[in-house]
């Protein structure tokens, strides 16, 4: 399997997640359509999701050290 192979099941798989997702938004429950738009969001703003998991290493490793002291 190639990389270009690879990377297109990779795009195949986020686009069937999208859909999917999309549906529950409209059709779901309450909690189910919450849950969806949040994934959507963090699907179509990478950034913030990235920001918001440096954040937490950030954190966890701040909170590790200062119990080591």
């Amino acid at each position: 399997m190639t990389i270009v192979q690879v990377e297109q099941n990779r795009l195949r798989q986020i686009e069937i997640e999208v859909r999917a997702l999309a549906a529950l938004a409209k059709s779901g429950s309450s909690p189910q359509k919450y849950m969806a738009c949040k994934k959507l969001e963090e699907i179509a703003y990478p950034e913030k999701l990235a920001e918001k998991i440096n954040k937490q290493k950030f954190q966890a490793k701040w909170h590790t050290a200062s119990e080591a002291e």
